[in-house]
């Protein structure tokens, strides 16, 4: 009687098989974390964005963001003075709303840089400031975040402050 068993060779093929699967699934999820951690900044400043839009429309007051190199911060583009912004928060929470001064802080393996309307060169924010008029219009701005792996570029439009190109680019196609 012949026996069914499995040859020590057809073990190793199924077994180096399996190891190429695991092996290609982690470097996708590798590389999936890579392109979140871009895209959670990015993320945050075009939901920013459209709130410093919509509430510049709103309030008929010029809004911005300030983009620093480790952060960025939704502001009044007129100084506030402590008694205004007290009166800000009131409203916010009155209209059951968050409040428009908000700050989103950049992780250190990633960096921005900014490239406005007419300039050739990207650079750091120095700082910059993206500002969103009354009239409903902003600047023209592009924004690339860069880490070790990846780089996303975006360009904003600036009759609704929504993205109006991305590009995402692994390290080795840049």
């Amino acid at each position: 009687m012949k026996s069914k068993a499995f040859t020590l060779m057809e073990m190793l093929v199924a077994l180096a098989i399996i190891g190429l699967i695991i092996g290609g699934s982690m470097i996708a999820v590798g590389s999936l974390n890579d392109e979140k951690q871009l895209r959670d900044p990015l993320n945050e400043l075009r939901i920013m964005g459209k709130r410093a839009w919509a509430r510049s429309m709103e309030e008929q007051r010029a809004w911005q963001i300030k983009l620093l190199p480790d952060r960025f911060v939704l502001e009044p583009k007129q100084p506030v003075n402590p008694d205004d912004l007290k009166l800000f928060k009131d409203a916010d929470k009155q209209l059951n709303r968050g409040s428009g001064v908000d700050t989103v802080m950049i992780k250190p393996e990633i960096r921005m840089e900014v490239r406005h309307w007419g300039e050739a060169e990207w650079h750091a924010p120095r700082p910059d400031t993206w500002v969103f008029e009354h009239s409903g219009l902003c600047e023209p701005i592009n924004i690339r975040f860069i880490s070790e792996f990846a780089t996303i570029v975006v360009n904003f439009d600036p009759l609704t402050a929504a993205v109006a190109s991305e590009e995402f680019l692994y390290a080795n196609e840049r």
